[in-house]
């Protein structure tokens, strides 16, 4: 897979060549003339000089887009997913952080800071009127410390909140959420959300296209 970095000044951070020894970096006009389903775009959102809201608009019609700031702000997230954009983060992000982002938003992932994605968690959860519809099957493979973590992160609780409230760490709480996304085969907490309410794939790109306008 080709990973096509878009910067201002050019240059390849060396935690981005990290994690892709075969990432490019190239500029606004060269992305939108390399981009294609198999390759994986990041914007680096600058202060000055490209126009990033429109560019991830035009490169996510027809590709996978990941908007990088080096300022990250809960409403620049926001904005890049209404503009089409799969995932937001760090552009200082670790190496492996990076490849795990490059993981969820290939497999129709959303990713979003940690704050941020427990209100989407919690908006998306109200929508589908999660605590209705939780299917009791799905629960059933889980142990019954992962389905105490698996509803709480469901509802939009944060990794903090869920180590406060059932005593545990937050490595825990990491390890339960790793346990839980493997025995589920899914790659993200909006997929948890997904699986929980057995609503599928066509209901998950629905409510996630709307998840993205509505706070």
């Amino acid at each position: 897979m080709t990973h096509l970095f878009v910067t201002q000044d050019q240059a390849l951070m060396p935690r981005w060549q990290a994690a892709f020894a075969e990432a490019e970096c190239v500029t606004a006009e060269q992305a939108e003339g390399l981009a294609d389903t198999a390759a994986l775009v990041w914007v680096l959102k600058e202060e000055h000089g490209n126009d990033s809201p429109s560019l991830v608009r035009r490169l996510s019609q027809r590709t996978t887009v990941v908007v990088l700031s080096m300022m990250p702000e809960n409403g620049a997230a926001m904005d890049a997913l209404q503009q089409g954009a799969r995932g937001y983060a760090h552009a200082l992000s670790p190496a492996e952080t990076l490849k795990q982002i490059a993981t969820v938003v290939m497999n129709q992932g959303i990713w979003v800071p940690a704050d941020l994605m427990a209100q989407v968690m919690g908006s998306t959860w109200r929508l589908l009127k999660g605590d209705e519809q939780v299917q009791s099957s799905v629960l059933e493979v889980l142990t019954q410390r992962e389905r105490e973590v698996a509803l709480a992160v469901a509802k939009g609780a944060s990794n903090k909140v869920v180590a406060r409230e059932l005593d545990i760490t937050e490595r825990t709480v990491k390890a339960h959420l790793t346990a839980i996304f493997a025995k589920l085969d899914i790659h993200d907490r909006l997929q948890l959300i997904i699986k929980l309410t057995g609503k599928g794939a066509s209901a998950k790109a629905n409510e996630a296209s709307r998840l993205s306008t509505s706070q």
